[in-house]
C-alpha cells in the first residue's frame, strides 16, 4: 500500500485521489470513512449514497489452514452516508472539490482492516489495499492513493531509545490540560502489535481508546498522558538470541525475566524524567497477553516504581511466581482481567491460581474481572443470527480498553485514578 508523505499533495496536483481514515475498534483498525479529491467542485446536493461504488484489493487470510493461506481478493464496501466535505473531512453545505464516504465496518470484514496478520504472528499494514471509487453520475473514477489519516492515533508523537543495542519504538501522548501532577497511563501491546512502527501497537487493539473523554474525565483536571511501548519481537523473550519461540518463558523454560526488562524501564524512566508534569507517584502499567506478562515481570523488578497494574488475560505462567515473587504481588495494586473461555492464555494456569494465592495472602488491594466470554455490549456489531458478535475468547482486553470492568459500581480506570504511592 503506498501514500504519500503526510499532508503533501505535490505529486496529486490536478490529479483526483482519495484519503483513507482509519479509527481503531475492539478487534483491530478499520477504514470507516474515505474522503475523495475531485478535478472539479460538486454540489452537495449531487452527492448521494447510491450513486457511489467503492471496490477494495486486498490481501485476504484463509482461516481454515494454519499458518493461513493468503489470497489477494477484492470486495465491495457498504456505504452508508455521503456529502461534501472540507479537505480535512468535515462536512460543509455547499460545493466542494471534496467528498466523505462514511463506510461500515465488522471484525468478519477483512476489506475495512488496512492492516495484516502474518506467519510471523504479528500485524502489518497490508502491502495492497487499492481502492477503486465511481459514481457515473458525478463521473468520478477515482484509483489514485493519497494519505492516511488516523484521527486518535495522529495525537501521539513517535519516537525511539536505544539501550544495550536493544532499540525499543514507542508513543506518547500528551493530554491538552496536562500540568503538574499528571498520571501516565502506560500500555505494553501483546505478541501480534511488535514491530518498529507504533501505529500498529496503538491501533492493533483500541489502545486509542485511552485517550478519549469517556477514560481521560477520570483522571481530571489534568487528564494522564498516555505511553505505548513498542518491541521488535515478543515481550516473553528471555534470551534475544534465541530465534523463535525457543526463548519464551514458560512452563518448562528455566529462565523467567524478559530480556528486554532493561531496556523497557530506561524507556519509561526516561520519559518521566523528560516530561516534569509526570506524576512519579501515579504510574500505572498494564498490557494484554505478552504485555500482561510484561507487565508482571515489570512489577516483580520493580516493585516500588509503579502505582497500579491492569493485567490483560496475562501470560506469566503461575508455576514460575515463586513465594517471594507472590508476596511482592500481594502489596501492589491490581486488577486483573481475563475470559474463561480463552484458548490461548488457559486461566487456570496463570491468572486463576496466581489470584488465589494473593487472596490466601489477603492482599488490600487486587481485583479480578473473570469474564463468561467476549461478546460486542455495544449493540453495534451482531453475527450472522442476528445476536452479539462473539469474539475469541483471548480478546479479553475488548473490555478493559472499553472500561467495562467494574467491581462494586467502580470501574477499573475509576479505580486506578484514585491510587497514588
Amino acid at each position: 500500500m503506498t501514500f504519500f508523505i503526510y499532508g503533501d499533495y505535490k505529486e496529486l496536483d490536478q490529479k483526483e485521489f482519495y484519503d483513507l481514515v482509519i479509527n481503531g475498534y475492539d478487534w483491530g483498525p478499520g477504514v470507516d470513512k474515505i474522503i475523495l479529491h475531485t478535478k472539479f467542485p460538486v454540489s452537495c446536493d449531487s452527492v448521494k449514497v447510491q450513486d457511489f461504488n467503492v471496490i477494495t484489493e486486498t490481501y485476504v487470510n484463509d482461516w481454515i489452514s494454519y499458518p493461513p493461506k493468503t489470497n489477494l481478493k477484492t470486495g465491495c464496501r457498504t456505504i452508508y452516508s455521503a456529502y461534501t466535505c472540507d479537505e480535512t473531512g468535515m462536512e460543509v453545505k455547499n460545493s466542494s472539490c471534496h467528498i466523505a464516504l462514511e463506510l461500515t465496518v465488522h471484525p468478519d470484514d477483512p476489506f475495512s482492516n488496512p492492516f495484516l496478520y502474518s506467519s510471523d504472528m504479528m500485524n502489518h499494514w497490508q502491502e495492497i489495499y487499492n481502492l477503486k471509487i465511481t459514481n457515473s453520475i458525478l463521473n468520478i473514477n477515482i484509483t489514485e492513493s493519497g494519505k492516511k489519516i488516523c484521527p486518535l492515533a495522529d495525537k501521539f508523537t513517535l519516537n525511539k531509545l536505544t539501550t544495550d543495542n536493544i532499540t525499543l519504538h514507542y508513543a506518547l501522548y500528551e493530554p491538552e490540560n496536562s500540568a503538574n501532577k499528571t498520571p501516565i497511563i502506560i500500555w505494553l501491546h501483546g505478541m501480534g502489535e511488535g514491530g518498529d512502527d507504533p501505529y500498529i501497537a496503538l491501533l492493533g487493539n483500541k489502545v486509542v481508546n485511552l485517550i478519549t473523554d469517556d477514560i481521560q474525565s477520570y483522571f481530571a483536571p489534568t487528564g494522564a498522558y498516555v505511553l505505548v511501548p513498542q518491541v521488535n519481537g515478543f515481550w516473553m523473550q528471555t534470551d534475544i538470541k534465541l530465534k523463535g519461540m525457543e526463548g519464551w518463558i514458560g512452563p518448562k523454560s528455566k529462565l523467567t525475566k524478559s530480556c528486554y526488562t532493561t531496556a523497557l524501564f530506561n524507556l519509561i524512566d526516561s520519559v518521566v524524567k523528560e516530561n516534569p508534569k509526570i506524576d512519579k507517584d501515579r504510574i500505572y502499567i498494564g498490557g494484554c497477553s505478552n504485555g500482561g506478562y510484561m507487565s508482571i515481570n515489570m512489577l516483580l523488578e520493580y516493585p516500588d516504581y509503579f502505582a497500579a497494574a491492569y493485567p490483560v488475560c496475562e501470560a506469566y505462567p503461575d508455576c514460575k511466581i515463586n513465594e517471594e515473587q507472590i508476596k511482592i504481588l500481594s502489596k501492589q495494586h491490581i486488577w486483573f482481567t481475563q475470559s474463561k473461555d480463552d484458548k490461548t492464555v488457559f486461566p487456570k494456569l496463570f491468572v486463576l491460581p496466581t489470584f488465589k494465592r494473593l487472596q490466601k495472602l489477603k492482599a488490600d488491594d487486587v481485583h479480578l474481572t473473570l469474564w463468561k466470554n467476549v461478546s460486542d455490549n455495544t449493540g453495534n456489531f451482531k453475527d450472522k443470527k442476528g445476536k452479539p458478535y462473539k469474539y475469541n475468547g483471548h480478546f479479553s482486553w475488548v473490555y478493559t480498553l472499553n472500561n467495562q470492568c467494574k467491581e462494586n459500581d467502580i470501574s477499573i480506570f475509576e479505580w486506578m485514578s484514585k491510587i497514588s504511592k
